[in-house]
């Protein structure tokens, strides 16, 4: 059995080996590069397809951040190549019908590989377009936002919802920390979030497994661990953006990514947190209005979690490690994030109603639902409300 917890993340690519869960476990990316000015490393990942018709894919923003410098040195390096930079003006790109559909507008049909250079939006709509188009294509990340970056599904606004569509993953991930240190700090603190995230998503997979008996890794849980551990003790640097804890907190949001992949579920990554914030951006969506990074939900929905954890405590089953939501509000601190709902502009309603109903959001067992099944959930989401509004 090859020894992932202590493997490289860079050496991770095309690992493959037999797990004592009783499965085996493959990493589909071929190429993980992190570290400073690695321009040379986009460009010799190109070389492959030097002579033939490459696209990359921009927006207004990370176009300056990133994608100039790359179209500059692939027309100094003679590659042939059409950029497209994507121009939302004032406001901001969503991966909706539009986005998608102008990028398959603009893709030519001999194009050889997609290269996007962003983050979130950007390598949702390159994901969905690449896989229908039939072509390959990486991502050059442009900010420590999500981890999404190794994920298989584009998360598309479709109809004004927000849905998941399952497509493929890039051939290879290029995380530039000289460029990822100067994204927005609140990118980098909606990436902290998704990480800090991850505490109460393995509590939630743990309790599935003690109470459903769903599938389990522990291997996938403890590499998780190790990723978030390593963020969260380098925590503070984030704020001054020094550039080794902006390596860990990249190295976190992908190698979670990547325990999706090995375990073929979004377990290791996402639980009750996930579904507060999903459906408190649905929410939004439906009604047209802009809501939080995805990762500030996320890292306030893991407050509320922690809470809702602690309340359950007795009624729980032995084996269920789960943060303090003091720990969680201490450690989202130390980046400056939001740690109540109302800070993002969720209403006391909304709240409510998310606690209520998220679970059926998705057919996944997380604790919401188990103190639902016990008949706490209405009596538990009146004393959270109450500590977070009154």
């Amino acid at each position: 059995m090859t020894d992932i917890l202590n493997t490289r993340m860079e050496d991770m690519p095309g690992v493959s080996f037999d797990c004592h869960c009783g499965r085996r476990h493959s990493v589909e990316i071929s190429k993980l590069i992190v570290g400073p000015d690695i321009i040379d490393e986009i460009v010799s990942g190109l070389e492959p397809y030097k002579g033939t018709n490459l696209f990359v894919v921009s927006d207004q923003n990370t176009y300056g951040v990133l994608g100039k410098k790359v179209t500059d040195r692939l027309t100094s390096e003679g590659f042939r190549f059409k950029s497209f930079i994507f121009d939302s003006g004032d406001h901001a790109l969503l991966p909706d019908e539009r986005s998608i559909g102008r990028m398959l507008l603009e893709l030519e049909p001999d194009t050889s590989f997609i290269l996007a250079v962003g983050s979130g939006v950007i390598n949702d709509i390159a994901r969905i377009v690449s896989f229908r188009a039939g072509k390959s294509y990486a991502i050059a990340a442009t900010a420590p936002s999500m981890d999404g970056y190794t994920s298989v599904g584009s998360s598309l606004i479709v109809g004004s919802k927000k849905v998941t569509y399952y497509s493929h993953y890039p051939s290879a991930i290029y995380a530039d920390t000289s460029v990822l240190r100067d994204a927005p700090l609140i990118m980098i603190q909606a990436g902290y979030g998704d990480v800090l995230g991850k505490l109460t998503a393995l509590a939630d997979w743990n309790l599935s497994r003690i109470v459903t008996g769903e599938y389990y890794c522990d291997t996938i849980s403890k590499l998780v661990q190790k990723g978030v551990d390593k963020c969260i003790e380098s925590a503070e640097g984030l704020a001054v953006r020094d550039e080794q804890s902006i390596r860990y907190l990249i190295e976190a949001l992908i190698l979670t990514g990547l325990s999706i992949g090995l375990a073929e579920v979004s377990r290791p990554a996402s639980g009750t947190e996930h579904q507060l914030a999903h459906y408190w951006e649905v929410k939004a969506v439906e009604a047209g209005a802009e809501h939080p990074l995805h990762g500030n939900a996320v890292g306030v929905g893991t407050v509320v979690t922690a809470m809702l954890y602690e309340l359950a405590s007795d009624i729980l089953p032995k084996g269920i490690e789960y943060p303090s939501a003091d720990r969680v509000i201490n450690l989202l601190k130390k980046v400056g994030s939001c740690t109540n709902p109302k800070e993002l502009g969720i209403s006391r309603d909304l709240f409510v109603e998310s606690m209520l109903n998220a679970m059926n959001m998705r057919d996944k067992y997380t604790v919401l639902r188990y103190c639902d099944q016990k008949g706490k959930l209405s009596e538990y989401t009146d004393i959270i409300a109450r500590r977070l509004y009154d």
